[in-house]
């Protein structure tokens, strides 16, 4: 019942999504319909409103345009085509269903950011991506804050048949930002911004100037960006500080200057300037460029326009009053201090900058920022996709010739699988392989900071949209889950369906191998499953006992996906026999024992015991400290509020271990797991209860684990444990109840295994002695070196 509120629950999530995956693979191509979209549809402007202009021309009579539009910019970008005379045959509103038709029908595709996350490029489409600006802000994976939301971005420039880059300098942070080296396989357009080649035409500027009623006038255009991150704007705060200078300027500017304001898209509806006497609007139905080309200066802060006004070489202020603040929250490329342009930080400052002749561009900084711009970039672009003229100057990216490893690491919470996978990472040979991680947006996008575990030294790939459910898929996956029905329509559907998500996902990039790493999530393990390259699924856990115990996964799906994949990688040899129990299969299976971070534990445990702000504990923090620093026994388990960690019988054997031991304590520590409520209300209940400390997401455990005396397994089923390995890192003795997964790896090494029950916990601690104890000692490096030689082997068969 569960599972069918939540296939529900999605298809009232996305309501044109069966529709959407019925004109994806049944509705033709028109080989003359051209798809655009400006801005999401919130504006018709730049780059998209250029190219319309070009496409007006004779030659492209043929040529159906479909022009997306936001519900409430609709009006205002009617208003400005019928002002430039220009003929859309079809405006769609952007997300409804007609949208998502023409998306599906349009052999040509524009965009200038990018279409939404269920978007998939067809086969024979042809995608042309002019982006809006030349970066100065720091973006995608230059950006540690947006990192996890990066996703829709980098799939659609990836997926673009054809990137816009107007100059070496935006072609640099792009590839960089967005991993377009070794991973994008379409054509670079070194040609200039449509919408720049206004600028190359002054004699415009100066009709456009007298048009508008300003001959004689000192004409300023002030165009801020916007605060704060693209998910998550500033508005409130930043309208009142805008209007806060905009009071000031309209008092001291004379009657010969005049000021044009124009905002970001994101905060226009903010601002309103009919109160002031020399600051006027910019006519809506007048292109903002066209206006732009007519003043005499430019005022902005951190804006990409910069880039394209330099073009003039005229006078340009860079209003920079938050200059460090902004640094620090968003990060730039560069310092603009060193860039040939004024710099102000009050109006007093813009004043005075107003009066002098400063603050013009030069060569040097023509030929980096605005390299291939020139007065016919529009039309040789439209020649070059429309009529296929070979007129335009191309480009490939780079490519280091590395195969490309992509690896699915999950939520990347604070678990053993991560620290596992990241550590496996430290170890890898990454001048043999192109390594790229990925993850579901929607998985780290509570906790984004979560992402900063991945090494700086290997790409991302997030995962930036669920599943493109519909109703019939939806019941089939319900019946394949549930009941194990595997007949032919219902896998024919399936299978179909998740080779759409790949497409969807990752386009044409070609990847030599995909690893599952994470092992769980039906989602991602049926997309995997349906990689055009070879595939491996990692099982860190006895997925028997997983299904028997939690019930929230598949044995059906399980026994396809271990039979179907390249290989299946045990961490343990203690779980092959369940593991071939479910698939029947034995060929395909490898032992890859988990690779240890021993050297960043030894870091950890010597910093101090603290707490995160999220931290929830039984004890504070110096409660905590004072028994760390104390004499008493000094028990420790960690690992997930999770019913598979034993926690209820390692709780009661330390009852009774306390009534005779008043002194000793038992601490215990987990991240994720929804059982923290159920576990502090059992040691709550129990007569030691003062002295069962229980604490949830601590960032940083091994402070505390290296001042224990004993760290006990209690789990009831591990893969391996690996706890296990940092508390004998740090010297801590351990101890496991006999169960597959730790019993393997402690009678290798001499640990201490003990009766896979609540009394076999309470014997454990009760022989336990400090003098007689010592840790097991494991060459860790060595085991570190074997385990990623044989991945790395399993990476060529």
């Amino acid at each position: 019942m569960q599972i069918l509120i939540k296939v529900l629950k999605k298809l009232k999530s996305g309501t044109w999504f069966p529709f959407y995956n019925s004109f994806y693979e049944r509705v033709s191509l028109d080989p003359n319909m051209i798809f655009l979209e400006s801005r999401g549809g919130k504006a018709l402007e730049g780059n998209i409103f250029s190219l319309c202009r070009e496409l007006e021309k004779g030659q492209y009579k043929k040529f159906k345009l479909i022009l997306a539009a936001n519900k409430t910019s609709k009006k205002t970008i009617m208003q400005k085509l019928e002002n430039y005379d220009l003929h859309i045959n079809k405006i769609v509103e952007t997300g409804g269903l007609q949208y998502y038709f023409y998306l599906s029908k349009a052999r040509y595709l524009i965009n200038d950011t990018s279409f939404p996350g269920r978007f998939i490029k067809k086969e024979n489409q042809i995608y042309l991506n002019v982006w809006h600006g030349t970066p100065l802000k720091r973006m995608g994976r230059d950006n540690v804050d947006e990192v996890y939301s990066m996703g829709n971005v980098m799939r659609n420039l990836l997926a673009a048949d054809y990137l816009l880059f107007p100059n070496e300098y935006m072609e640099e942070k792009m590839s960089e930002a967005y991993m377009l080296d070794n991973l994008y396989n379409g054509v670079v357009l070194h040609e200039g911004y449509p919408r720049n080649s206004i600028f190359f035409l002054r004699e415009n500027g100066e009709r456009m100037k007298k048009r508008l009623g300003y001959e004689g006038q000192q004409l300023i255009m002030y165009m801020p960006t916007f605060r704060g991150k693209a998910d998550q704007i500033e508005v409130e705060g930043f309208g009142t500080r805008i209007h806060q200078h905009l009071h000031e300027l309209d008092s001291r500017l004379s009657d010969e200057q005049t000021l044009l304001i124009k905002v970001h898209p994101f905060i226009q509806n903010q601002i309103e300037i009919s109160q002031y006497s020399h600051i006027k609007p910019i006519p809506e139905n007048i292109d903002s460029y066209e206006v732009l080309n007519a003043c005499d200066v430019l005022i902005t802060d951190y804006s990409s326009v910069m880039y394209d006004f330099a073009i003039t070489k005229r006078k340009i202020i860079l209003f920079a009053y938050d200059y460090e603040e902004y640094i620090r929250e968003r990060g730039m490329y560069e310092n603009i201090t060193d860039y040939p342009f004024s710099m102000a930080e009050t109006v007093d400052d813009i004043i005075r900058e107003l009066g002098n002749d400063s603050g013009s561009v030069n060569k040097e900084f023509l030929m980096k920022y605005a390299t291939y711009e020139s007065r016919d970039a529009a039309e040789k672009i439209c020649r070059q996709i429309f009529l296929e003229e070979n007129c335009c100057t191309l480009g490939k990216m780079n490519k280091n010739n590395k195969k490309n490893i992509l690896f699915y690491a999950g939520d990347l919470n604070q678990n053993g699988i991560t620290s596992a996978f990241c550590s496996m990472m430290k170890y890898v040979d990454k001048s043999r392989y192109n390594y790229y991680i990925s993850f579901r947006m929607q998985s780290v996008k509570a906790e984004p900071e979560r992402t900063k575990r991945i090494p700086e030294n290997v790409g991302v790939f997030p995962i930036s949209s669920e599943m493109n459910m519909d109703l019939l898929t939806g019941f089939a996956q319900l019946f394949y889950i549930k009941a194990g029905c595997k007949g032919r329509l219902i896998m024919r559907r399936l299978h179909r369906a998740y080779k759409r998500e790949w497409r969807k996902h990752f386009g044409n990039v070609g990847f030599e191998h995909v690893v599952h790493y994470n092992g769980y999530e039906a989602y991602i393990t049926s997309l995997i499953e349906q990689a055009p390259c070879k595939n491996t699924i990692w099982v860190h856990n006895d997925m028997e006992r997983e299904i028997a115990l939690k019930k929230n996964h598949s044995r059906y799906l399980l026994e396809d996906v271990y039979k179907s994949y390249d290989s299946v990688v045990i961490v343990s040899e203690d779980i092959r026999q369940s593991t071939i129990r479910i698939s029947g299969r034995e060929d395909n299976i490898h032992v890859i024992e988990n690779c240890h971070d021993y050297k960043s534990v030894i870091k950890r445990s010597k910093m101090p015991v603290s707490f995160d702000k999220n931290t929830l504990s039984t004890k504070t923090e110096d409660e905590l400290i004072k028994i760390l620093d104390g004499n008493s026994v000094k028990f420790i388990n960690i690992g997930r509020y999770s019913p598979e960690k034993g926690h209820e019988r390692l709780i009661k054997a330390f009852e009774q271990y306390w009534l005779k031991h008043r002194e000793s304590n038992l601490i215990i520590i987990g991240g994720t797991g929804d059982s923290y409520s159920k576990t502090l209300e059992l040691a709550g209940a129990t007569a030691a209860s003062e002295h069962i400390i229980l604490i949830k997401s601590m960032s940083n455990p091994m402070p505390v684990l290296k001042r224990c005396d004993l760290f006990l397994l209690s789990s009831y089923y591990e893969g391996l444990g690996l706890v296990l390995l940092e508390a004998d890192t740090l010297g801590i003795p351990v101890m496991a109840c006999d169960v597959p997964g730790p019993r393997g790896f402690l009678r290798q090494h001499g640990g201490i295994l003990l009766a896979d029950s609540q009394e076999g916990i309470l014997q454990g601690m009760t022989m336990f002695d400090r003098k007689k104890l010592t840790p097991m000692n494991v060459d860790y490096e060595k085991l570190n070196l074997e385990s990623t030689r044989k991945f790395e082997e399993l990476l060529t068969e």
